[in-house]
């Protein structure tokens, strides 16, 4: 059987690296042989057992896929209850990619500890739709604001990364919340793009997002919560229960993602859970709860949504700045209030990016505007002649017809199908390239 071994866990004051080996035939999947996680506080007396969870959070999903054994000194009980109950749920999301694997600890230790010494809580937040809704649900428990580099901004990327907490910290001076800033070599240590060539078709949007992400992130989450007494950690939901997708089904149980109430709620380690928070409601309903919540207390805010702005803000032309300015619009708040801007050309504009199949949209962009259409206002309910047009195209517009003509090159998914099966050095040999000349859908 192959095997990832978890070697050493060095920790110097607010940072853990750890040292890791794996198999021959496992080396496509990694990046690196070191692992670091660094936080904005000492996690020095951190428990050892606690403090391998970030790496175990990472490697354990690829050893499930793998049929490999991941070998670890010591590690938290809890942590690996829980691990048991992601791991099943990861089994029956994906039967055809979790062939196997086992978790082998030398010591499985138990931590006691006061309960009442972890009774703060804290969320992931960016800013976007998802964290500042289950921040409002939230907010009567004051909840740490926790941001993760390390994924969608990488950990070389710093004048990204400080506006992006520069945003987070901003949010946080008018709510009066503490704010945490962790910096963790996810990208750097996996190797997302063979992980992906592997077992992207799969799943919905690749390897991390499909399968690693919910337990990935919130596992980094651990030496930050055990030090600071946070017994429970918030993930916002992405999905909804009753969000079906044609591509990637799970009979009965919703879409396959790697953030779900199965999975987040049962990360856990000593002192703190993880909790999937807002499945039970959809995309529109969370911007009506923040356009309340707006209302309620005479404040605007920025929603931060956009990958593509180099600025660090919304960049207003991506099919995921129309979408939600709009879900705004109908909410019944002013999008420019809130980070867009949307004026009397806007509205053409993204009629005409839908109907020249001018965006690369993808079944979920499908579900988010029916549910958009789920929840249109009266006629004549919105302040002016063009929001009113708009809003009678939206109800009569086929989204799923736009997500069928909107699909990759053919050359695109060639290149991708014949990855799969080709030798690691070709691979990494022929990937820059498809890289470099693939088309920018949002260009």
């Amino acid at each position: 059987m192959s095997e990832i071994s978890v070697e050493s866990v060095a920790v110097d004051g607010s940072t853990v690296e750890y040292a890791v080996e794996y198999s021959r035939d496992l080396r496509r999947f990694f990046d690196a042989s070191t692992f670091s996680v660094s936080y904005d506080v000492d996690v020095s007396d951190v428990p050892r057992g606690v403090l391998t969870v970030p790496v175990l959070a990472q490697v354990c999903p690829i050893a499930w896929a793998t049929d490999s054994t991941v070998s670890v000194g010591t590690v938290d009980r809890t942590f690996v209850e829980g691990l048991e109950a992601v791991r099943a749920t990861l089994e029956r999301m994906y039967p055809e990619v979790m062939t196997g694997g086992e978790l082998d600890a030398e010591a499985v230790v138990e931590y006691n500890h006061d309960p009442g010494s972890f009774d703060g809580s804290a969320q992931l937040f960016s800013g976007g739709v998802d964290s500042l809704a289950t921040y409002v649900r939230h907010r009567a428990t004051d909840p740490a604001l926790i941001a993760i580099q390390g994924w969608v901004v990488g950990v070389d990327e710093d004048e990204r990364w400080q506006r992006a907490m520069g945003h987070v910290e901003r949010f946080a001076e008018r709510t009066d919340s503490d704010t945490h800033g962790i910096t963790a070599g996810i990208s750097e240590f996996l190797d997302h793009t063979m992980l992906n060539v592997h077992y992207k078709h799969h799943t919905d949007g690749g390897w991390y997002s499909g399968i690693g992400h919910g337990i990935g992130l919130l596992g980094v989450c651990a030496p930050l919560a055990y030090s600071q007494g946070y017994g429970v950690v918030h993930m916002g939901s992405t999905h909804w229960d009753g969000l079906e997708l044609e591509t990637v089904t799970w009979p009965g149980r919703g879409s396959p993602w790697g953030s779900h109430p199965e999975i987040d709620d049962n990360v856990q380690w000593a002192g703190t859970s993880g909790h999937h928070d807002a499945y039970e409601i959809t995309r529109q309903d969370k911007l009506e709860l923040l356009a309340d919540y707006a209302r309620e207390t005479d404040q605007t805010f920025v929603i931060r949504t956009c990958t593509y702005d180099d600025a660090g803000g919304n960049c207003n032309r991506c099919e995921k700045c129309v979408r939600t300015a709009t879900g705004l619009m109908l909410a019944g708040v002013d999008p420019n209030d809130f980070g867009y801007r949307v004026d009397a050309d806007w509205y053409d504009y993204v009629i005409d990016r839908f109907e020249e199949n001018d965006w690369a949209l993808d079944e979920h962009v499908r579900h988010y505007w029916e549910d958009i259409q789920a929840h249109l206002p009266p006629a004549g309910s919105l302040p002016h002649e063009e929001s009113e047009a708009f809003v009678e195209w939206i109800a009569r517009n086929d989204f799923a017809d736009n997500v069928e003509h909107s699909t990759q090159p053919a050359w695109v998914r060639l290149l991708r199908v014949g990855a799969r099966a080709a030798p690691y050095e070709v691979y990494e040999y022929l990937y820059p390239i498809y890289d470099r000349f693939r088309p920018d859908p949002y260009s």
